[in-house]
């Protein structure tokens, strides 16, 4: 469901984003775009261009930062990285997509009459497959990685991910008092059903975001950003930084989504009170059980009843919503490893219905969403962007010179890492993640190479 002026605001939106870049630095352009629109624009509207995948608010913006940098800055979009693995990651991404089209030509057919058929697969389904991901992934991934080339354009990063979070405070604080109605009220219908905006006796607001979760995570990536800038900023926006922490941190309980707030409770005392050597070091670990969660889920090793018994002890409607996600979760690896390498595809052809054919699954983590449809090379290509920069940080971490750059490093790290712990449990909704896990990359390679300058040259007898 949509309306004309969701059309209307979605098409406007395209010449608005590109030409604030004639307007702005590369970097403040870009995040205008990305996060403005992420922020404004509406929901379940796109439009479709000629062999290309359907474009909305996610990843619109990105394709409009690459035809404005081809027109302001060609060249900074213009060369390949000199990281191999972001190549390699734009080859898998495009070939994954393929492959699995071309191992999913089979028609699939649910319940005793067969009243459920899905069509095979076909060589141009899985080109749109893969050119999605490419555009999902690869895209603000190289966009980071190629507009964040100096230390203040980093910084700016951080200064604009946080402002982003304190222009959003009103709007959300409307809906506390209120219910989601935002986007009803702007653009005439709501983006999501509204029983699930009802938690812990009040509202769970969205404002124009997909999701409640997309609001806390959103917050997430605000409150850490407002910490980190805490340490060596003093004011933002005419404002004591640690007072603007304190009130997005306060915003972010309320909006009463628990992962976002555990993952708060839990990091933020970490980077303000951890030096940028045991950050990392807990950042590398989070990566790895990250990593290891599909081995550990599909072997049954990972400790589903002691992690229910542990929240049962702490709220009873979230452990019956965890064990549901389990359950889900354990069907959809079931039926995932008959095709583990590639995945099932796309039309539901992933899912699990039961015997008379109506679909029982629900797709809630983003790493089970590409696992089923696009198997194992899915999940790494959809999570190796946000842990080869964290892991890269934590083995640069001794040659980098000087505490500011230690510690905007390793607190970005974490917080990439927090966003994709989130993705565990969670969709993705956004792809800001990886325009981050780019902006990083480019920042450790910067570093790196300041750091060979530096090493002294040895004499020659």
């Amino acid at each position: 469901m949509s309306s004309t002026i969701a059309i209307v605001a979605l098409a406007l939106s395209i010449p608005a984003m590109v030409g604030v870049f004639f307007f702005l630095r590369p970097v403040q352009a870009a995040l205008v775009a990305a996060l403005g629109a992420e922020m404004f624009l509406p929901e379940r509207v796109s439009f479709k261009v000629p062999f290309m995948p359907l474009f909305d608010k996610h990843n619109l913006p990105y394709l409009c930062i690459f035809i404005a940098c081809l027109l302001r800055c060609p060249a900074r979009v213009t060369k390949l990285p000199k990281q191999r693995w972001i190549v390699v990651l734009a080859l898998l991404l495009l070939a994954g997509g393929v492959a699995t089209g071309l191992t999913n030509t089979d028609a699939l057919v649910f319940g005793p009459n067969g009243q459920v058929f899905i069509p095979g697969l076909t060589l141009k389904d899985g080109c749109f497959m893969g050119i999605a991901n490419f555009v999902e992934t690869f895209l603000p991934l190289y966009l980071g990685y190629a507009l964040c080339r100096k230390p203040e354009d980093f910084d700016q990063l951080l200064a604009g991910l946080a402002v982003a979070g304190l222009v959003y405070i009103p709007f959300a604080m409307v809906e506390l008092r209120m219910s989601p109605q935002w986007h009803r009220w702007i653009y005439g219908y709501a983006q999501h059903e509204f029983l699930q905006t009802i938690r812990w006796g009040g509202y769970r607001p969205m404002v124009f975001m997909s999701h409640g979760l997309a609001l806390a995570r959103f917050f997430l990536a605000a409150t850490c950003s407002l910490v980190l800038l805490a340490r060596y900023r003093h004011v933002l926006v005419g404002l004591p930084v640690r007072f603007l922490a304190w009130i997005q941190f306060l915003v972010l309980v309320a909006c009463k989504s628990t992962g976002a707030i555990v993952f708060a409770l839990a990091g933020i005392p970490l980077l303000v009170l951890a030096r940028p050597k045991r950050q990392l070091f807990v950042a590398a670990l989070l990566a790895y059980t990250i990593v290891l969660y599909p081995v550990l889920r599909l072997s049954g090793i990972f400790p589903v009843a002691r992690i229910l018994e542990a929240v049962s002890s702490v709220q009873t409607d979230r452990a019956d919503s965890l064990a549901v996600r389990f359950r889900n979760e354990d069907a959809l690896l079931a039926r995932a490893r008959d095709r583990i390498l590639f995945g099932w595809g796309e039309y539901d052809r992933n899912a699990v219905h039961d015997e008379e054919g109506e679909k029982t699954s629900v797709l809630d983590g983003h790493w089970i969403i590409r696992l089923s449809i696009n198997g194992i090379v899915g999940f790494i290509t959809a999570f190796a962007p946000l842990l080869i920069p964290v892991l890269w940080a934590r083995r640069l971490l001794p040659t980098i010179a000087g505490d500011k750059d230690q510690r905007v490093v390793a607190g970005v790290a974490f917080l990439l890492t927090l966003l994709a712990m989130d993705l565990i449990p969670n969709g993705l909704y956004a792809y800001y993640p990886y325009f981050i896990a780019g902006a990083l990359t480019r920042r450790l390679r910067d570093l790196r190479a300041e750091g060979l300058e530096r090493k002294p040259v040895p004499e020659v007898a």
